[in-house]
């Protein structure tokens, strides 16, 4: 009776002991996320449990604002959206040094996002954005109008004469264009405009027809863009830049160099 009692009691203290890791995997919902964030913990933390586990988040609009308003943060919203996408994977919380961010194909467009990826092979590869400033130049009677980019050549190249790039607009929104290599810089004409006494006066604005690069594109399931030079990219300077409408140029460009 002895022995059979202290048998009894050694299974049920094995049945109350935890299950080992692996014989039930943890699946993330909103409702973690939720707690997790009441909890403390950090963006950080949260962002690498998400990344880690098998999930199955709510990313309906109405169920994105609840988690707003429960006060998860941007960049968490961000990993939930990214971990919901064909693929599973998630943005980088912060892109390393160098201003280029590396994420997977499936995962690496955010909706909403103004950005260019380059499809590196089985990596989208994420172009920031340079900073540039429009110049003036005015003589007696015309005068035009440049994007200026810093620099000789973009810190990002590529080898490839046809490289593929995804965009989050429309590419006559975002036209592929070639920069002319200045002393220490590069150019982009974008206004031009002339007065002759007595002749009348002339004005053109916009990105010229011969500084566009022709490309095939089409619409992928997620919404956005495959972007491809139809002709051989000469070794040049390149970029994206972002207009509004078929005139306004933001000054927003997206950089890339052919060797």
């Amino acid at each position: 009776m002895k022995i059979f009692v202290a048998a009894v009691a050694l299974v049920s203290t094995v049945l109350a002991l935890p299950a080992p890791p692996g014989s039930a995997q943890e699946v993330l919902t909103n409702q973690s996320i939720v707690e997790m964030v009441q909890t403390g913990l950090s963006e950080r933390i949260i962002v690498a449990k998400i990344q880690s586990s098998q999930t199955n988040f709510n990313t309906r609009t109405e169920a994105l604002i609840a988690l707003k308003q429960s006060g998860v943060p941007e960049k968490v919203l961000e990993a939930i959206v990214g971990q919901s996408a064909p693929g599973g994977a998630t943005l980088p919380a912060s892109p390393p040094p160098g201003g280029v961010a590396m994420v997977p194909p499936a995962g690496g467009p955010v909706p909403g996002r103004e950005t260019v990826f380059h499809i590196a092979g089985s990596r989208e590869v994420e172009l920031m954005a340079v900073g540039t400033e429009i110049q003036t130049n005015r003589m007696p009677y015309a005068r035009t109008s440049e994007l200026v980019l810093p620099g000789r050549k973009a810190k990002y190249r590529t080898a490839e004469p046809q490289p593929v790039f995804v965009i989050m607009v429309p590419p006559s929104e975002m036209p592929l264009v070639r920069f002319d290599p200045g002393k220490d810089d590069r150019n982009l004409k974008i206004a031009s405009g002339s007065r002759m006494p007595y002749a009348g006066s002339s004005q053109r604005r916009g990105i010229r027809g011969e500084d566009v690069i022709d490309v095939d594109a089409e619409r992928d399931a997620r919404g956005f863009y495959r972007v491809r030079p139809r002709a051989p990219l000469a070794p040049g300077e390149y970029g994206f830049v972002l207009t509004r409408g078929t005139s306004a140029v933001t000054g927003k460009v997206y950089d890339f160099g052919v060797d």
